[in-house]
């Protein structure tokens, strides 16, 4: 789908904080589905490769000050960059993370709804 480096960062980063930020913990399975999800953006990339994104992800991660507000700026970025499809793809790959531990939070579904509004799709 999509090879820009930018949208990966931005896609790992917005994985990252929905994955960990919205209860505090990121699962194995949440990391393994959070990987695959960005995988399918760029098949074409070597497995390390997405991996030096995810860890270039998570380093910025940790080194945020506003962790919501740089995903909210990462969202704006994808907007700007895909399309209508790729941004409800990006709705469903949020989906299959926030289910990859069995349940789907409250703050899991606000994250969605609110990302959603920001893409303008709703």
């Amino acid at each position: 789908m999509a090879a820009d480096p930018q949208v990966l960062e931005s896609l790992a980063f917005l994985y990252l904080a929905f994955g960990h930020g919205t209860d505090g913990t990121l699962t194995g399975e949440e990391m393994r589905s959070l990987a695959d999800k960005l995988r399918t953006w760029a098949p074409e990339a070597e497995l390390a490769e997405i991996g030096e994104v995810l860890k270039a992800s998570v380093a910025r991660y940790k080194a945020s000050a506003d962790k919501f507000a740089d995903a909210r700026q990462a969202t704006t970025q994808l907007r700007g960059k895909l399309e209508g499809d790729q941004l409800k793809t990006i709705l469903a790959d949020l989906q299959a993370i926030a289910e990859a531990d069995g349940e789907v939070s409250e703050r899991e579904r606000e994250f969605m709804a609110e990302t959603a509004k920001a893409f303008g799709l709703v």
